[in-house]
């Protein structure tokens, strides 16, 4: 066989091959957004999780009361550890914001866990850059320690079911086209 009908034909096997493994019209398509949002957990640099149970613990609100994170099962929710001192947390929290300002009525929520810092310091904190999602408290740092956060900001992504979906340590720019387009799908599939 000489080199231009050997040449054609590897062609006409690679066709083949390509057409017999793409889908069908309609048949084998990813519905729930996941090929998506493992896309968007790429490009934001989010590690994830296979098969993770619920996250579990107790943080303290400004009032001194405890809080149990499974109170916010039934929401995709954003758990990030954070501090007053923090550069990156200055960079974050209003980008968080935006976020929950925009998609709070479809189920999302932002739990800030401050570590080892006073009610009235994160109080005061969020009342100078106009937050308006939850306060909470981790005043010995114990669940911080006990979730593997050992720098901040540090954010876990969960979805309704209070199953970690993945985490990130670092800031991120949560208030840009691919964080919104992540949420929304999270929001719609999660």
């Amino acid at each position: 066989m000489d080199r231009k009908r050997f040449g054609r034909l590897v062609q006409l096997i690679l066709a083949l091959v390509l057409v017999l493994l793409s889908p069908i019209k309609g048949e084998a398509t990813d519905h729930s957004g996941a090929a998506e949002i493992q896309r968007l957990f790429l490009r934001l640099r989010i590690s994830t999780f296979k098969e993770a149970p619920p996250l579990e613990g107790t943080a303290l609100d400004l009032r001194g009361e405890e809080v149990e994170l499974s109170s916010f099962r039934g929401n995709v929710a954003f758990l990030t550890f954070w501090t007053t001192w923090c550069p990156s947390c200055k960079v974050e929290m209003p980008a968080l914001q935006k976020l929950f300002a925009r998609y709070q009525d479809q189920g999302f929520q932002v739990l800030a866990v401050n570590i080892q810092e006073s009610a009235d310091k994160v109080a005061e904190y969020f009342r100078a850059k106009g937050l308006s999602y939850t306060p909470l408290l981790d005043p010995r740092g114990q669940m911080a320690r006990g979730h593997g956060v050992w720098s901040v900001p540090s954010t876990f992504i969960l979805d309704r079911r209070g199953v970690v979906l993945g985490k990130v340590m670092g800031a991120r720019q949560w208030d840009s086209p691919e964080g919104h387009k992540l949420l929304e799908l999270l929001l719609t599939n999660h």
